[in-house]
């Protein structure tokens, strides 16, 4: 007869820790403000500074 495999019940802790590490929108939007527009900036002041945008 094969062996049957017990079943491990889930904690309140492992529910408690997933709940903790939910991403919610506001996050999601900082995220993306932080990592898609802050290099673009930075682009931007570099080259200003560097004298790109300037007429010849």
């Amino acid at each position: 007869m094969p062996r049957q495999k017990s079943k491990k019940k889930l904690t309140s802790k492992t529910i408690q820790a997933n709940e903790e590490k939910k991403t919610t929108p506001r996050t999601a939007k900082i995220v993306l403000f932080v990592f898609g527009v802050g290099p673009l900036i930075l682009m931007c002041l570099f080259l200003s500074s560097n004298g790109f945008f300037n007429s010849p």
